[in-house]
C-alpha cells in the first residue's frame, strides 16, 4: 500500500470521539477526573491520564478548566463541601416528632442517609484532604471545621447537658468516616448491611456504648 493511502486508511480506521455538548463534555471530565484524583491524589494525577480517561485530549481539558488544580477544585473539593453540607439533619425535622418511637425512626433514616453519603464521598475525602498538606489544611478550617460546629449546633437542645456540641459534631463525623474508612479497606467490611450499621451508629450515637448501672446489675 502506498504510504498516502496507508496514512488515510490508518485515519479512517480510527474510531471518533463522541460528539458531546460542551456542559456533557465537562460533566465526563469531571467525572473522569475524580476516579484519577481518587487513585493518584493531586500531585501525581496526570491531565493526561484524566484525557484518557475521559476520551478527550489534554486541549480538550484545558478549554475548559484554566488549570489541574482548577480542576481538582471543581472535581473534588467543590462536590465535598456541597455534600458535606447536605449530610446535615435539620433540627425541625427531630423537633417535629411525636415520641420517642418517632423520633428513633427520624434518627435512624437520617443516619443510614449520613453513613451511606460518606462512605460515596470517601475517596473525594482522602484526596482532598491529603494530596496536599496546605490544601487539607486550608479546606478543613475554612469549610469541613464550620460545617461540622453547624452539625452539633443543629443537636442544640437534643443532646445531653454537658456535652460540648462542637465535640458533638466531631464524634459524629468521625463515626461516619470511620465506618467509610472500614467500608473502603476493610476485608469483610464491603459486605455489611449498610442498613444494619448504620442502626449501629444510631444506638451508638443516642444512647452510647456504655451499659447503665441496672444492666450492670442485671448481668452480675
Amino acid at each position: 500500500m502506498e504510504p498516502a493511502k496507508k496514512a488515510k486508511s490508518d485515519k479512517t480506521s480510527r474510531p471518533r470521539r463522541a460528539y458531546l455538548p460542551a456542559a456533557e463534555r465537562r460533566k465526563s471530565i469531571i467525572a473522569a477526573a475524580q476516579e484519577v484524583f481518587a487513585r493518584s491524589n493531586l500531585k501525581g494525577a496526570r491531565t493526561r491520564d484524566i484525557a484518557a480517561a475521559a476520551a478527550v485530549n489534554q486541549a480538550t481539558i484545558f478549554e475548559h478548566f484554566a488549570s489541574k488544580e482548577a480542576l481538582f477544585q471543581e472535581a473534588v473539593v467543590q462536590p465535598l463541601i456541597d455534600a458535606m453540607r447536605g449530610m446535615h439533619a435539620r433540627r425541625e425535622i427531630y423537633e417535629a416528632a411525636d415520641s420517642p418511637d418517632e423520633l428513633a425512626g427520624l434518627a435512624l433514616a437520617s443516619a443510614t442517609r449520613h453513613v451511606a453519603d460518606m462512605v460515596d464521598i470517601f475517596p473525594l475525602f482522602t484526596a482532598a484532604l491529603f494530596s496536599d498538606p496546605d490544601l487539607g489544611r486550608a479546606l478543613y478550617r475554612e469549610h469541613i471545621a464550620p460545617i461540622l460546629r453547624q452539625r452539633g449546633e443543629i443537636l442544640e437542645g437534643l443532646v445531653r447537658d454537658g456535652l460540648d456540641l462542637d465535640f458533638v459534631g466531631l464524634a459524629i463525623f468521625g463515626m461516619t468516616f470511620a465506618i467509610a474508612l472500614d467500608r473502603h479497606f476493610g476485608e469483610e467490611s464491603g459486605q455489611k448491611d449498610l442498613s444494619e450499621v448504620a442502626r449501629q451508629f444510631t444506638r451508638m450515637s443516642t444512647g452510647g456504648f456504655a451499659r447503665d448501672r441496672a444492666e450492670q446489675e442485671k448481668g452480675e
